[in-house]
């Protein structure tokens, strides 16, 4: 008998051993501590991926729903996206080419908070439905801006070089990050910044970095420096050096290197 107590205390070691990230992490280190899976053909009519950690935990996961440029696919976005989930966040994206109209993001958001309620789903109680992102890289960047006016689940937006056509920033009402490239050709830096001057009802800030092109945020380490800050601020509630990146009269973020503008609103204390 305490033979089989033995083993059945080292089965449920391993078992919460595997369900718990291996090591602290901060929001300054480039992986997290998640294993990282992704799903692909699922969500609305199997037309998403899913870059989740391989255990989800019980209320544990914020959620990003990420809108990729026109054309794309989130196969594209493969340094940015496995990333967001080892840090524990669960990222859906709709593998439609055109997500201008913010469609796919809402779709994407309804149909991942209905899993959470759903018994027999893998997602049962495992997400925390009141931290939602949306992120958008050019046209899936006025997605995300139209999302967050028609869903209010969605609590801020990050904007890789948003191409707007429809979405009016004037409209928006969550923190707003907009992220331009120096070296980008499709959407200038000046019409991303035009964007970030017309965001006064809410809190935003602007960053132009010298080193970024129209492709590729996901791989420049100082965008995602700021990407992961941005992240662990609005979905984990950091109150610490994350935050410290945006908020305050000492706000980190003014003296970033290799950026060209950093910016914030006067609504952004």
């Amino acid at each position: 008998m305490k033979r089989c107590g033995t083993l059945l205390w080292l089965i449920i070691a391993n078992l919460m051993m595997s369900a718990v990230p291996a090591y602290a992490t901060t929001w300054e280190d480039a992986t997290g501590p998640y294993s990282t899976t992704v799903v692909m053909d699922t969500g609305p009519e199997n037309g998403y991926y899913i870059y989740r950690p391989q255990i989800l935990t019980a209320n544990t996961h914020p959620i990003a729903v990420f809108g990729v440029g026109s054309g794309g696919h989130p196969r594209d976005y493969g340094s940015l996206l496995p990333s967001l989930a080892s840090h524990g966040i669960v990222v859906i994206a709709s593998t439609s080419p055109y997500q201008f109209d913010g469609s796919k993001a809402i779709a994407g958001v309804d149909w991942l908070i209905e899993q959470n309620e759903i018994g027999t789903s893998e997602y049962f109680k495992t997400l925390i439905p009141s931290r939602v992102m949306a992120i958008g890289h050019s046209s899936g960047g006025n997605g995300a801006m139209m999302a967050s006016r028609k869903n209010t689940k969605i609590i801020s937006l990050l904007l890789y070089a948003p191409a707007t056509d429809n979405a009016n920033a004037s409209d928006l009402l969550v923190p707003t990050f907009f992220i331009s490239g120096s070296l980008d050709a499709s959407v200038y830096p000046n019409a991303v910044k035009a964007k970030y001057l017309e965001a006064t009802k809410t809190n935003a800030w602007y960053g132009e970095n010298a080193n970024q092109g129209h492709t590729g945020f996901g791989k420049n380490p100082s965008v995602q420096h700021y990407t992961r800050a941005w992240v662990y601020t609005h979905l984990f509630d950091d109150s610490g050096t994350a935050r410290g990146c945006f908020y305050g009269p000492s706000w980190t973020f003014k003296d970033a290197s290799t950026w060209k503008e950093t910016l914030k609103n006067n609504n952004a204390s």
